[in-house]
């Protein structure tokens, strides 16, 4: 599917859920949670494909110890003989292998191209919400002396054409926050940091096609840039125009650690030790989704947050239901061998 395609679809989807929800920040948690139990099903089949795989192994150890033991100088027949053990387990790494390609290639291609359509989407969210303010505003302005007129406003309330205008920016931003902000982040299309919640001017001015050059009378560019400041100086009044203060950032980078402690160490078989890779998934990716959560939007951020979560969840479940299973079975159930299970360290050692 054409990537471009794709970043439409999700970010007519993550539409549908804000026309349903009315806000975008509890929109993206409801949509990742719905995705993440559509993708369920992968989940499943990689957790039960490790479960097996790793009791399978653990009972074929005293055979594989026994064919190194007889066969230790002969590399190539070591090989043979554990590859004839395999097939007789009805088992080997192709097919967790295959699940963990098949789950991790589907997880790439939804995370990045999440990542770029809601960036893309983002900036545009960003230029509209600032440009609806700009229009309420010239607006106002446009039509003040017309409702002082026919008596709607009076003179005593809003002595200059500026107030009235402010006073309809103001209305216009209550009504674009009830969509754009999310607990104490202010707008949801900028990161959780200390960054301004609007577009910058220089940004919204190349958007408009607004340019600042001196050689020529540019008096659009002058009055677009003294409404910015009027309109967000009146918005952020004497506080500081702080969007978030990086709570989200470092929530997805200990629940990521979390995911990846649980999934190597509690939801793990028994017996199975801490590897190195265990070691280092525990410090890349944790470090991988703070800087993604530091230079993405909220709206991307509480997306990882909320897929590490629910996949902290999701394994736990499923892990538990599997073991429970499993409990009831031996085995031979589990692997159901083409042949009889013979003991191969008995047969070894009776030799």
């Amino acid at each position: 599917m054409n990537s471009m395609l794709l970043a439409d679809l999700w970010t007519n989807i993550i539409d549908l859920f804000a026309k349903w929800i009315v806000n975008y920040g509890w929109a993206i948690v409801v949509f990742t949670i719905v995705l993440k139990l559509v993708l369920c099903p992968l989940d499943i089949m990689q957790r039960v494909s490790s479960q097996k795989q790793a009791r399978v192994s653990a009972y074929m150890q005293p055979e594989l110890a026994a064919i190194k033991k007889k066969y230790g100088n002969d590399k190539a027949r070591v090989n043979a003989e554990t590859q004839k053990l395999y097939k007789k387990y009805n088992t080997g790494m192709g097919g967790i292998c295959f699940t963990m390609a098949i789950s991790l290639i589907v997880t790439m291609v939804v995370f990045f191209t999440l990542f770029g359509s809601i960036r893309s989407y983002g900036n545009t969210k960003l230029y509209e919400s600032y440009n609806q303010l700009d229009t309420a505003y010239v607006a106002a302005e446009e039509e003040y002396q017309q409702k002082i007129d026919d008596g709607t406003i009076s003179v005593e309330v809003y002595a200059t054409p500026q107030d009235y205008a402010i006073s309809q920016v103001k209305d216009k931003y209550a009504e674009l926050k009830d969509r754009n902000s999310w607990f104490w982040v202010k707008n949801v299309w900028k990161g959780d940091t200390k960054t301004s919640q609007f577009v910058s001017f220089s940004s919204y001015a190349s958007h408009m096609n607004l340019t600042d050059n001196k050689d020529v009378d540019n008096d659009d560019y002058d009055l677009a840039k003294a409404r910015y400041q009027v309109i967000t100086n009146n918005i952020v009044g004497d506080s500081k125009d702080n969007n978030g203060y990086y709570v989200l950032i470092v929530m997805c980078a200990l629940v990521n650690f979390f995911v990846q402690f649980l999934s190597a160490k509690l939801l793990a078989p028994k017996g199975t030790k801490l590897t190195m890779m265990n070691i280092i998934m525990m410090i890349v990716l944790p470090l991988s989704m703070l800087l993604f959560a530091w230079t993405s939007n909220v709206v991307f951020t509480l997306y990882i947050l909320t897929n590490s979560i629910m996949s902290a969840l999701i394994s736990t479940i499923i892990t538990l239901i599997i073991n429970k299973i499993n409990s009831k079975k031996s085995v031979e159930e589990l692997i159901k061998p083409k042949v009889d299970v013979v003991e191969y360290s008995r047969n070894y050692n009776k030799k």
